[in-house]
């Protein structure tokens, strides 16, 4: 249960002190959810970027990913 609180608290960075006033349950429950949060904001992302590159012409969409995103 020290690991769930210990990545919660790596995860929140300055903000992990708090982590100390909870149970390990809901230390466990809340890491589970930000990294559910977290992959959920990144798959966005990814549709976000893919959404906005379709504007693009074809020759030009694969040049423009790799001066962006280093893809």
């Amino acid at each position: 249960m020290a690991d769930h609180r210990t990545a919660l608290r790596a995860a929140l960075g300055k903000s992990g002190d708090v982590v100390e006033s909870l149970t390990p349950e809901e230390s466990e429950q809340l890491l589970g959810l930000l990294r559910r949060a977290q992959a959920a904001q990144r798959r966005s992302l990814d549709t976000s970027i893919d959404e906005a590159l379709k504007v693009l012409p074809r020759f030009v969409r694969i040049p423009a990913r790799s001066i962006l995103f280093g893809k």
